[in-house]
């Protein structure tokens, strides 16, 4: 399997794990197995190409950018997935659950980010 195979895996698991925390945590967001795997998915998918999107938009403000940017993909990809997937299998409601929902994700893609950027510096070394 290729590095960049490898790393897809990887994320999607790691996303798979912050939107089960979050499902458990919080009584208003219901996920069925089947809107696990649809999430995790699509949420690596997204992020993926929105974070792409948001890299190239950032240009010297790219700090800042990261910051905001890393939140506002965050919820975007949630929003998106919310819209597609049928409600019996994810459902993301109201407003609390939603914020602590998107703070959550976002941090533990951050945290995710950090520790595979580290692993790939460590590989090239």
């Amino acid at each position: 399997m290729t590095n960049l195979l490898k790393r897809l895996a990887l994320a999607a698991g790691a996303n798979g794990l912050l939107l089960l925390l979050a499902a458990v945590l919080f009584d208003k967001f219901e996920l069925s197995f089947v809107g696990w795997l649809i999430a995790a998915a699509l949420f690596t998918l997204l992020t993926m190409l929105l974070g792409g999107i948001m890299d190239s938009l950032a240009g010297r403000y790219a700090a800042q950018a990261t910051f905001l940017g890393g939140l506002a993909t965050t919820w975007v990809a949630l929003l998106i997935i919310d819209q597609l997937t049928k409600r019996k299998n994810f459902d993301l409601e109201g407003l609390g659950t939603w914020v602590l929902t998107v703070l959550i994700v976002w941090l533990g893609t951050v945290v995710y980010g950090l520790v595979d950027a580290r692993v790939i510096k460590t590989r090239k070394a």
